[in-house]
């Protein structure tokens, strides 16, 4: 089955066209916090801030959210504190998605990326004080993003145990 992106087209060319935008290193370093060498898994303009998830080549990943240039939240602070990182998968009738959370206790930033019969693609951030949701932004264009099985066992992301409803 073929769903139809908010964005226009179809999900597979909404994917090529945000491939294709963001592949570019001129346009990468304008469009996400990644670094050069650096893969970018997810990356999305939210109002006046850019979030981004970033890899490095030692398999670590980062949340990055802030102004471009200038993040202003690096999760975890030490890329090498991975046991902070959990994925899931989002399962229902008619779409399902993916999503990533950053625990930073008492908070958790959740990245997710889904699509929802009826109503199209969602993607953005919810973030979490002690388990209940305080807020959540949504990406203001189609974002750059990997998320998904493969991704998650390539990296040997955690299976997140809380679980994960979209906004």
């Amino acid at each position: 089955m073929t769903y139809r992106s908010r964005w226009g087209g179809t999900v597979e060319r909404v994917a090529l066209a945000a491939a294709l935008a963001f592949g570019a290193g001129a346009a990468r370093a304008q469009t996400t916090h990644c670094r050069e060498g650096e893969s970018t898994f997810f990356s999305c303009q939210l109002r006046a801030a850019v979030l981004s998830i970033c890899g490095g080549a030692d398999g670590a990943i980062q949340y990055r959210f802030g102004p471009l240039g200038a993040a202003k939240l690096v999760l975890p602070s030490k890329p090498a504190d991975q046991d902070v990182v959990s994925s899931g998968l989002l399962t229902f009738s008619g779409g399902g998605g993916a999503y990533v959370a950053f625990a930073n206790s008492p908070f958790r930033y959740v990245v997710y990326t889904a699509i929802v019969r009826g109503e199209g693609d969602r993607a953005g951030v919810v973030i979490e004080r002690s388990g209940r949701r305080i807020g959540a932004l949504t990406c203001s264009a189609a974002p750059k993003s990997e998320l998904g099985p493969e991704l998650f066992a390539r990296l040997g992301l955690a299976r997140d145990a809380s679980g994960f409803d979209l906004p």
